[in-house]
């Protein structure tokens, strides 16, 4: 279950900002994030690693939904939460499993609602409103 693969892409990301947003969240018991380049000249994203680490015992890649352990909802609650401050403008959310994703619009209390309930949805890219949309 470690091929999944969870990213967080916004238009701000260059190397330089997706290398301090991963440097700043070290130590702050968030899910590990770091900076990655998508492929050679693709843009930068933040890849919250060991994602899988937070999902419930005997949880299948290429399910519809996964649902998270209460632990790992309030883990990636919490870096939801860090991220907002740091990226002001809309960014995307996914839980890549090789498939094409399903995309869905939410505000970012939206999102961190989802997170607390504890089930992510698979093959979906959240695309999360910048702070001022109303």
């Amino acid at each position: 279950m470690d091929a999944l693969y969870a990213v967080v892409a916004a238009e701000q990301l260059d190397r330089a900002e997706a290398n301090r947003i991963a440097g700043e969240s070290r130590g702050r018991g968030l899910v590990p994030i770091k900076a990655e380049q998508a492929g050679k000249k693709g843009p930068w994203v933040l890849e919250l690693s060991d994602v899988h680490l937070l999902l419930e015992e005997g949880a299948s890649g290429d399910a519809v939904s996964w649902n998270l352990t209460p632990d790992g909802a309030g883990q990636l609650g919490r870096t939801f939460a860090w991220l907002f401050t740091e990226i002001p403008g809309e960014l995307t959310f996914e839980v890549l499993w090789g498939e094409d994703p399903i995309e869905k619009l939410v505000s970012r209390d939206e999102l961190l609602r989802i997170v607390a309930t504890g089930h992510l949805g698979g093959r979906t890219r959240y695309r999360v409103w910048a702070a001022s949309h109303s």
